[in-house]
């Protein structure tokens, strides 16, 4: 049996870290996993150090936790991926951390636990913030006509990059859609996804206005390959706005913790009994 914790949109809040290790360690989890958002740093900051402060992070303050959390459970296995509000400059460190065997970055990638297959992706639609290492059209078709609140910037090892052009920039990448299909194709039923942002139209992905914002690519390829569990982040508010947590999408189980502050949103879950969901702050699933 699988037994899981999962939060997401942590954003440098080392007590959030450590809440995840501690319930793992009480409920002896088979894993963690981390759903975006790993570092400090607000998506519309202007600090020119960011780029070389998240890596950092993640080496000195992340990976250590990480190590003490497997001396005392050497089983134990923790998932990333980054999310839009994390630098592309922390994927060298999450590499050099998989490297030494303490975390696993599924962003583009695939892993196995036990017969499940865990996908990972990172990207969003575009924002109005800042950072947009990680983010992408939605479908191949869409050219993004929203006007950016804040100048768009792209990280690198000498600091932050403007992007002159943010559409032609987006146009030049693949979009969502296209990354979702570079993905190995899981067994129905016994995939995992880690996407950093959730489903459109769910209970997962409501703003402070009630205006659904989810990707609609991420919601096709759930609805035509229907995995097992999709994981998400990204919209914080939007457990408390919904009133729940999780959604289905046929038979998918949607997730969303949320995240509020210095509170932990964590979800216990058994990949063998879904409907069995507790959540840190929301307690157990209503779908």
């Amino acid at each position: 049996m699988a037994r899981l914790i999962y939060t997401a949109d942590l954003h440098g809040d080392l007590e959030l870290y450590r809440a995840a290790g501690e319930a793992a360690r009480r409920l002896e989890a088979d894993a963690v996993i981390f759903g975006g958002d790993l570092c400090p740093g607000m998506p519309s900051a202007s600090v020119v150090s960011l780029p070389r402060a998240q890596p950092e992070f993640l080496l000195r303050e992340v990976g250590p936790l990480v190590e003490s959390w497997k001396k005392n459970r050497p089983t134990l296995r923790v998932f990333v991926i980054p999310g839009n509000d994390d630098c592309a400059t922390i994927l060298p460190a999450l590499d050099h951390l998989e490297s030494a065997g303490l975390i696993e970055n599924l962003h583009q990638k695939s892993a196995r636990l036990g017969p499940y297959s865990l996908l990972g992706l990172a990207f969003v639609p575009p924002t109005p913030f800042s950072f947009k290492d990680f983010e992408r059209r939605d479908g191949p078709w869409e050219r993004p006509l929203e006007r950016q609140a804040a100048r768009s910037v792209l990280a690198t090892e000498q600091g932050f990059q403007v992007i002159q052009d943010f559409v032609a920039y987006l146009l030049s990448l693949p979009s969502i859609e296209e990354e979702i299909a570079r993905l190995p194709a899981g067994e129905p039923g016994r995939t995992i996804a880690v996407m950093h942002c959730p489903p459109y139209n769910t209970r997962c992905d409501v703003l402070y206005n009630g205006e659904h914002i989810g990707s609609r690519a991420i919601r096709r390829w759930i609805e035509r390959t229907q995995p097992l569990l999709t994981l998400h982040g990204h919209i914080h508010e939007s457990p408390k706005m919904s009133g729940s947590y999780c959604d289905r999408i046929g038979a998918n189980v949607v997730i969303n913790p949320g995240a509020s502050g210095r509170t932990p949103h964590l979800v216990a879950m058994e990949l063998e009994n879904l409907a069995e969901l507790e959540h840190s702050v929301y307690g157990r699933c209503k779908f």
